[in-house]
Parts: structure tokens; C-alpha cells; sequence
């Protein structure tokens, strides 16, 4: 009898190592997009130095200096960026497994349909961009806010200026990967 339990106690233990190894394994793989974005961020705000980003959870936001990506009224952006762009699409490249939210947004002057139609235009030119970077289409996804989430107050040429901005929000895309 004794020697029938002693195969039994191996099985035992080769089930518990099976599980523990397992386990160790599911969770090395689910820290895996929190390690991925660590690493986007972490690269995304050694090259982007003039811009905010910051990470929250699992995400990655960028927000460009106010004065740099549109005047009053326009969808146009700046010369200027284009070189920032364009180390900004090298890592947007280089993680490929990650999805980007472009959200437009708009001082408060204007009527509502027009600050609209104008923040969309702005997330579209960002989008567009990028593109010409060679960030794939299919990764982006664009969304006009009008001047619902002011980062700043209205009331000054200043506070309008950060208001007429694009923001990115980079999410891992847990679907693809």
C-alpha cells in the first residue's frame, strides 16, 4: 500500500510544478502591454521633448505645445512640427502594436458647429501627417471635440492658444496582439 501512494505523491508534485510554471507564464504574458507601453512612453518623451506625454495605466497621451499646431480658425499645421511628426511616427512605427486615438479640439470663439467641423479638420490634418510618415491608416482613429475639454481658460489669447491643440492617445491594441 505505501508504495501505490509513493507514484501518487510524484504525480502530485509534477501537477503543482505544472501549475505554478503555468501560472508564472499568464502572468509574465498579461504584463506583457504594460512592459510594451512602459518602453513607447519611455522613448516618446526622450524624442519628444517639447511635448507633454504621460502615461496613465496602459495608455500613452501626447499633447503638442499649444503655439505650434494651428492659428485661430485653421486646420493647417505648422511647418515647424513637421520634423517632430516625423520622430513621432518613427516610434509610432516602431510599436506597431498599439492603436492611436487623434482627438481635434478648438477654442471657444466661433459657434458650436463650426468648432466642430474645425477640430475634426485639425485630428484629420494630424492624421494625414502621420500617414505621410507612413503610419498605417488603419491604426488611427479620429474624434472632433469642439472646445468641450479645454485644457485652459478661454478667457485669454493665451488659454485659447492651448486650447487649439491635438491630442493622442496611444492604447495597446489587446484584439491584434
Amino acid at each position: 500500500m505505501k508504495r501505490m501512494f509513493l507514484p501518487l505523491r510524484y504525480w502530485l508534485y509534477a501537477i503543482t510544478a505544472i501549475f505554478f510554471i503555468t501560472s508564472c507564464a499568464s502572468s509574465k504574458k498579461s504584463a506583457s502591454p504594460h512592459v510594451y507601453m512602459q518602453k513607447q512612453y519611455k522613448e516618446l518623451k526622450d524624442v519628444l521633448n517639447g511635448a507633454e506625454v504621460s502615461i496613465i495605466q496602459d495608455s500613452v497621451k501626447v499633447i503638442f505645445p499649444n503655439n505650434v499646431l494651428f492659428a485661430t480658425s485653421s486646420d493647417q499645421l505648422s511647418d515647424a512640427i513637421k520634423p517632430t511628426f516625423g520622430h513621432f511616427a518613427d516610434i509610432l512605427n516602431k510599436y506597431g502594436k498599439t492603436k492611436i486615438l487623434i482627438t481635434g479640439h478648438t477654442d471657444n470663439t466661433g459657434n458650436t458647429d463650426y468648432n466642430r467641423d474645425l477640430s475634426e479638420k485639425r485630428a484629420n490634418a494630424a492624421r494625414s501627417l502621420l500617414q505621410e510618415f507612413k503610419v498605417s491608416s488603419d491604426r488611427m482613429f479620429t474624434w472632433g471635440l469642439a472646445d468641450r475639454d479645454p485644457i485652459a481658460s478661454n478667457s485669454t489669447d493665451a488659454g485659447r492658444a492651448k486650447n487649439r491643440r491635438v491630442e493622442f492617445v496611444i492604447l495597446y491594441d489587446v484584439k491584434n496582439n
